[in-house]
C-alpha cells in the first residue's frame, strides 16, 4: 500500500471575529465577524500534508445533527483527505472554537466536541496498521479510545505515532501514554519542561532511546531544536516577517515535516522547509494559512533571505 499520513480527528469550526479592544476581567469588546473554516490541529496538520502532495486520511466522527457536520465532511473533502471512515453518528456534538484578533493579541474560545469512543471494526485498525505515520493530539488519543492497544498493534505492524505533547502533564498516565507511544513529537519548550519534570529521565533521551525517530522542541519566535539518535539540529525563525495571524503557525510547521518525511526528504531540509511553512502561514488569515507548495515555500523563502 501507498505510503500515507492518519490524521486522528476531532474536527472543529473555527469562526475568526477581530475586536476593538483586548478586554480586561470583567470589561467588554465590541467585534466583527471575518470568516468561518474548518479547523482543529489533527486537520490542519492532514490538509497542510496533503496540500503537499502526500496522501492523507482522516479519522473522525462527526454529529448527525450538528448543522456544521456538511460543512466540515465538504471541507474535508476540498482540503484532499480521504473521508471512506469518517463516521457521521448520532448524539455527537462537533467542536467549536470562537477566535477574537485585537492587533497582535489573540484570544480563543475552544468548544470541546462531545462524542463516544471509535468501536474498533476491522476497517479502522487496518487503517491504522498500514499508515507510514499517525498523527495527533496527546488528548485526542484518550477522546478516541477506549485504550492505546489499537495503536500499540498498528505500531507492532510498522506504523509510527507522531504527537503533538503540548499538556501539563500532571497527570502522570497522560505521561505513560506518551512514552508508550511517541515515535516522534512536536512539543513547545514550555511543554517539555512540564514533561521533563514528570519523567523519570530527559524525554528527547527517553523517546529516542525507545527506538524513537526524532523529538522536536519549538521555541516560538527564536526557532527550532531537532533532536535525532545521533545529532541534534537548530533553525532559527525567518527574519522580519510582517505577522497578519499566527493561528495554526504550529500546525504548518508540523504538516509540512510530516510531508518531507513521507518525501524522504533529509531531516535538516525538513526542519528548514517546515520552519519557513510555519512562518509562511503568519503572513495570512486563519488555521489553515500553511496550504503552500514546496515551490511557494522556496519563492518565500528567497523573498526573505532564508536558506533552506
Amino acid at each position: 500500500m501507498d505510503k500515507y499520513l492518519l490524521s486522528i480527528l476531532g474536527s472543529s469550526v473555527d469562526s475568526f471575529y477581530e475586536s476593538d479592544t483586548y478586554p480586561d476581567v470583567g470589561d467588554f469588546s465590541h467585534a466583527r465577524y471575518i470568516s468561518t473554516a474548518a479547523g482543529g490541529p489533527p486537520l490542519n496538520v492532514g490538509a497542510i500534508c496533503a496540500a503537499k502532495g502526500q496522501s492523507v486520511y482522516a479519522l473522525d466522527m462527526l454529529g448527525e445533527e450538528d448543522e456544521t457536520t456538511p460543512f466540515l465532511l465538504s471541507e474535508l473533502k476540498r482540503l484532499h483527505f480521504n473521508t471512506d471512515l469518517v463516521q457521521i453518528a448520532k448524539g455527537v456534538r462537533n467542536g467549536k472554537v470562537l477566535i477574537f484578533l485585537t492587533g497582535d493579541q489573540r484570544t480563543m474560545f475552544v468548544i470541546d466536541p462531545i462524542r463516544p469512543h471509535y468501536e474498533m471494526i476491522e476497517e479502522i485498525q487496518e487503517l491504522l496498521n498500514n499508515a507510514t505515520y499517525i498523527y495527533s493530539l496527546m488528548h485526542m488519543i484518550s477522546r478516541s479510545f477506549a485504550s492505546i492497544d489499537p495503536l500499540l498493534q498498528a505500531k507492532k505492524n510498522g506504523a509510527r505515532i507522531i504527537l503533538d505533547g503540548s499538556s501539563k502533564y500532571d497527570d502522570p498516565s497522560r505521561v505513560k501514554v506518551l512514552y508508550d507511544l511517541a515515535d516522534g513529537l512536536f512539543i513547545n519548550e514550555t511543554s517539555y519542561q512540564r514533561l521533563k519534570e514528570n519523567s523519570p529521565g530527559e524525554p528527547k533521551d527517553i523517546i529516542l532511546n525507545n527506538g524513537g525517530e526524532f523529538v522536536i522542541v519549538t521555541q516560538g519566535s527564536k526557532g527550532s531544536t531537532l533532536y535525532l539518535k545521533d545529532r541534534e539540529i537548530f533553525r532559527p525563525s525567518v527574519p522580519n516577517l510582517e505577522v497578519i495571524d499566527s493561528t495554526g503557525a504550529g500546525d504548518a510547521f508540523a504538516g509540512c515535516f510530516i510531508a518531507c518525511l513521507l518525501k524522504q526528504i533529509p531531516y535538516e531540509k525538513a526542519l528548514s522547509y517546515a520552519t519557513v511553512n510555519g512562518a509562511y502561514a503568519c503572513t495570512v488569515l486563519g488555521g489553515l494559512g500553511g496550504l503552500s507548495s514546496f515551490e511557494d515555500l522556496e519563492t518565500f523563502a528567497k523573498e526573505h533571505n532564508y536558506e533552506l
